[in-house]
């Protein structure tokens, strides 16, 4: 940093600026490995069932596909905290893009090309997604974000709106808001020959992937090492672990080979989380001066 009396505005030198700007930097799908192979999830078409049946005999026939992992046959995880990172583990369908396979390959273009060649059927049951006023599942939460109540008084707000000089009651909605950012969700991993677990992950919150990793796989804590060295934006969707670090661990597990999975930009909407829609009600009171 220059050698300023003032620290805002001072000019400041970003220790990984030259790596990043010479290609130095490396992100969680860059970290080559010996023998290292790529993932590609099969994404779910309905919007809510349960998978009949998976048959993955063509990509498995294709040059370079290692594995197609099912619920049928993939890994058992310990049963998650946060239920979207229990895949592969049965065959329901939450969710449209919910992931249903795995397919392996010793390429990225390979394993694409492997996914597109999975066949699945669904049993497809009834769905509901829109938010209405009078929706006949609708409640009042006893917590709302932050935990905080969910309705909270002070005073007579009802007398006082009433009596008001000038009065605003209006209904604002607010579309769903998903998470884009620059760098995919991304992670490599490989199980050492003592059992071990390693990744690299693109997460915001590495000592929380660790834990949850350690837990799902049944392993102590301390023989599991994330890093996240390098990450291109997270906007509130890389704090928590999320199922492209859960089904890299796996992949690497079955095949013995470390694996790299990156989530394709179009998956993101349905499985990195969201901001959920809203329908708000916005009642406000004030006298002709403008105090509230």
């Amino acid at each position: 940093m220059a050698d300023t009396d003032k620290a805002l505005g001072a000019p400041a030198e970003r220790r990984e600026g030259r790596d990043k700007v010479t290609g130095l930097a490396r992100y969680a799908a860059e970290h080559p490995a010996p023998g290292r192979a790529h993932g590609w999830p099969v994404a779910a078409t309905i919007a809510a069932g349960s998978v009949r049946a998976i048959d993955t005999a063509a990509a498995l026939r294709l040059p370079g596909v290692l594995a197609v992992l099912t619920p049928e046959d993939a890994p058992r995880l310990a049963e998650p905290d946060d239920p979207t990172l229990a895949v592969l583990q049965n065959s329901r369908v939450p969710h449209r893009g919910w992931p249903v396979a795995l397919v392996v390959a010793e390429t990225l273009e390979a394993a694409r090309e492997g996914a597109a060649a999975v066949r699945v059927e669904y049993a497809e049951r009834n769905h509901d997604v829109t938010l209405t006023v009078d929706h006949p599942a609708g409640y009042a939460p006893e917590e709302a974000n932050g935990g905080y109540p969910a309705e909270r008084e002070h005073g007579d707000p009802e007398g006082a709106f009433e009596s008001a000089a000038v009065r605003v009651d209006t209904d604002y909605r607010v579309p769903p808001l998903h998470n884009h950012p620059m760098e995919p969700h991304a992670a490599t991993a490989r199980w050492t020959d003592d059992g071990r677990l390693v990744v690299h992950d693109s997460s915001q919150g590495a000592t929380t992937v660790r834990t949850v990793l350690a837990s799902l796989f049944e392993v102590a804590e301390d023989r599991v090492t994330v890093m996240s060295e390098h990450v291109g934006g997270g906007f509130g969707s890389k704090g928590t672990p999320r199922p492209h670090v859960v089904l890299a661990a796996m992949a690497a597990l079955r095949t013995g080979r470390p694996v790299t999975v990156v989530l394709p930009r179009r998956f993101l909407p349905g499985v990195v989380g969201h901001r959920a829609p809203t329908l708000q009600r916005i009642r406000l009171g004030a006298t002709e001066r403008g105090h509230l």
